[in-house]
């Protein structure tokens, strides 16, 4: 893929779940739309926390032994395995050519990259440093189309976490938002070659870390809630794919 490409995005669902989830956290939600890249075409999930407090405070997601963390895709009913380095699916995360999971500014252009963070939006952001646990297997890796998670030293499997090196910058505060949301990361697909039939999702498990309820910076009860949601991903399919379904639809003639 190239860096310096131009794109149309077009909005196609936005779902919101709520956990029940403590204090002021409101749950998991997504924006979910289509990238039009060249003749490339992507569905892309953008994963965030809910807040109800200006100074609820985002540190790290993560998954331990006893409460994993899984980012995976699923596609017709098969799920990606979580500690893969290649998707098991053939469903995987798409990502900008020389870029990993961390954010870069070389893909900061390109709305259709596959990066996770804390609370920041845009990849090329000065105040943004972001840096995976050393349970995210591949979070160096150039090109990772799945998010690959590890064990501890015992051998129990965690799963991928990240989390800000920078946490007193504005980014990690849902009142730096207007929709008071912030920010885990971007999850994108190619959808190129799929047909309407197809069900393509993503699960997302773990846990995060928080400061909500405080009345000032830095201030706030600590929370830990997890999460175990899944998105579906939505995507218009291409005309011929459209036109295959149609004529797969159509009865055949009896002779009489």
């Amino acid at each position: 893929m190239h860096r310096n490409t131009t794109f149309i995005a077009v909005s196609i669902a936005a779902s919101a779940l709520s956990g029940g989830v403590q204090a002021a956290v409101v749950g998991l939600s997504s924006n979910n739309y289509e990238v039009v890249d060249g003749a490339h075409r992507y569905s892309v999930i953008d994963v965030y926390v809910s807040c109800s407090g200006a100074y609820d405070k985002l540190v790290n997601f993560y998954g331990t032994s006893s409460s994993t963390s899984i980012v995976r895709t699923g596609f017709n009913g098969s799920l990606n395995t979580g500690s893969s380095l290649t998707a098991s699916n053939s469903v995987g995360f798409a990502q900008v050519s020389g870029t990993g999971w961390m954010p870069s500014a070389d893909a900061a252009g390109v709305a259709w990259d596959s990066f996770v963070t804390i609370g920041e939006r845009a990849q090329d952001a000065a105040s943004f440093v972001v840096a995976g646990d050393s349970y995210f297997t591949n979070r160096n890796v150039i090109g990772a189309e799945t998010v690959a998670g590890g064990n501890n030293s015992q051998g129990s499997y965690a799963g991928a976490g990240w989390y800000t090196t920078s946490p007193t910058g504005s980014h990690v505060y849902a009142g730096t938002y207007g929709d008071m949301r912030l920010m885990l990361g971007r999850f994108a697909v190619e959808v190129t070659n799929l047909s309407a039939a197809d069900v393509l999702t993503l699960q997302f498990k773990g846990n995060i870390s928080m400061k909500v309820n405080g009345s000032s910076a830095g201030a706030g009860t600590t929370v830990q809630p997890s999460f175990n949601e899944t998105f579906t991903y939505g995507f218009v399919p291409a005309p011929g794919a459209l036109g295959l379904l149609a004529l797969a639809g159509l009865p055949g003639r009896r002779r009489r």
